[in-house]
Parts: structure tokens; sequence; C-alpha cells
């Protein structure tokens, strides 16, 4: 379904849509692409005709790896360190991968402060989420090490970084961004949310109990419905006619998302996972009874 979603709005843009397709864009792109795409041009533009591979493989101290990549240490429980970097800089193909892990602060464990199972269970969660940060960033760099093989004279650019979007009392956030391109871009994310009072991985059920599917997904659609009506420049797939089968239905069971600084849950769809391809990665708060 996603591959004919991305076919039809390449090829066969509505007449009646071709205006919204402009001015979103010049928008979208604009704001949500293009900063991202110009870190990989710089970076390349100083040696664009020279090949240059490196791998740092993870240094046995923490402080050190720390240090040498000038991450700072992040608030008073969790740290992200870049572990990893693969570099790839020709005049074709280019690829900027730094590769974090999550880390509990030294500190966190040699004051006390928090019990041995609080710590134990920091410990299981920051594992999870590393192996799947290692697994996602492994495949995407074989695939570009293949493509690079196989496709010599073709141009791509892979761009992988991630950034911590909440790290207060409760909540610590963590964003995975990865774009490639190949003629065109793809981006996508990955987040990662942990409760500090629980030291376990946030899920939606823990906001909105076992009904969140439908919680969430009605909350999602009117929003839809209300940005579409406030500005004639965006477009999301829901009360889609030209293309009934793309509307929107609910969210997945494992959908990704976020907690924002004020408490809220953040929905987030990857590009023409929702809307066409032009409105990129959209994003959907919802607000949190009780918090």
């Amino acid at each position: 379904m996603d591959m004919w979603k991305k076919e039809y709005e390449e090829i066969m843009v509505p007449d009646q849509m071709l205006e919204k397709v402009k001015l979103g864009i010049q928008r979208a792109r604009q704001e949500k692409r293009r900063r991202r795409k110009l870190r990989v041009i710089k970076g390349c533009a100083s040696a664009a005709a020279v090949m240059a591979i490196l791998l740092v493989l993870p240094n046995t101290s923490q402080t050190v790896a720390a240090a040498m990549q000038q991450l700072p240490l992040l608030g008073d429980f969790f740290k992200v360190v870049t572990i990893r970097e693969y570099k790839e800089d020709t005049d074709r193909h280019t690829a900027d991968v730094e590769v974090p892990e999550v880390k509990i602060q030294e500190e966190l464990e040699r004051k006390g402060d928090v019990s041995q199972e609080t710590l134990e269970q920091a410990q299981k969660t920051a594992e999870e989420i590393n192996l799947d940060i290692q697994k996602v960033t492994d495949e995407l760099i074989e695939e570009f090490k293949a493509t690079m093989e196989e496709f010599k004279d073709g141009y791509q650019d892979l761009l992988v970084e991630s950034t911590v979007l909440v790290d207060n009392e409760k909540w610590f956030s963590l964003d995975l961004m990865m774009y490639q391109g190949a003629g065109s871009g793809n981006e996508q994310h990955r987040h990662y949310t942990i409760d500090k009072t629980t030291a376990k991985r946030a899920t939606l059920a823990d906001f909105f109990g076992t009904d969140y599917v439908e919680v969430v997904s009605q909350s999602v659609k009117e929003q839809m419905r209300q940005r579409m009506k406030e500005d004639d420049s965006l477009c999301y797939w829901v009360d889609y006619e030209d293309v009934p089968g793309w509307n929107f239905q609910a969210i997945a069971e494992d959908q990704d998302f976020y907690v924002n600084e004020d408490g809220n849950v953040v929905i987030c769809f990857n590009e023409y996972e929702v809307a066409p391809g032009y409105m990129g990665c959209v994003e959907f708060e919802v607000e949190v009874k009780g918090k």
C-alpha cells in the first residue's frame, strides 16, 4: 500500500490538489527537510572528490567516549553518548551516521540516591533501546554500502543523528532521525521515551488505558480535519475521496510517539504514512488528562 501511495503522488497528482502541493512543497520541504539535508551537503563540500571511510569503534571508557564526541552529560538520570560513527565522503556517496547509546549516569550509581531495583530496571530499559538503535543503524549502513557497491555511478546520502527532546524530572525522550536520499529523499524517525519514576519505557497504554488505539486515533483524525480547515496547503489522508483506501483508520498498536515538556503525548508518523510526501514527517499532540 505504501508503494502505491508513493507512486501515485509522484506520477498522478489530482488537479484539485495541485495548488496544495505547490504551497506545501514550499513550506514543508524548507522547514522540515532542508536544514537536515544541508548538514550532509556542507559536510561533504570540502572533500567532494575524495573517499574517506571512518569507523570509530565503541570506546571502553564512557567518559572518554563522551568527551571525544563533545557531548554533554544529559540530565540527572540518563546520558547519551555517540559510541560509533560511520562516514563516507565521495562525489556520489555521502554518509554521516552517529550511533547513540543511552547510559545511566555514573554519579547516580555511586551516590546511591536510587534503589538498586530502579537502577537495574533503568539498565534493562537502556539496553533494550540500545539494541533497537544498533539494529536499525546497522541495517541502514549495510544497505548504504551495498548500494554504493552495486551502483557505483549512482548518488545517495545517508544521515543519522539523535536529539534529546525532553529530559526533565519525570521524562526522558530521545529522537533518532534517519534520512536517506537517492534521487528523492526519505526521512524517518524513531522515538524512545523513559518514565524516570519507574525507569521503564513508556507505552501509550500508560496514558490512555487499554482503549488507547481508539482514543488516540480519534484525536488524530480530529486534528487532521481541523488543520486542513485552517490551512488549504495541508493535506492528510482522512475523508480522502480520491482514493478512499488510503484514509487513515487507526494508529498502530506499537505507534511511534514521545512525551513533550508539557507531559503530553506526541504521535509521530513518517513520510507517506498518513499524508502525501510533500508533508514530510507529521506529528499530533494528544493531551494527557490528569498528568
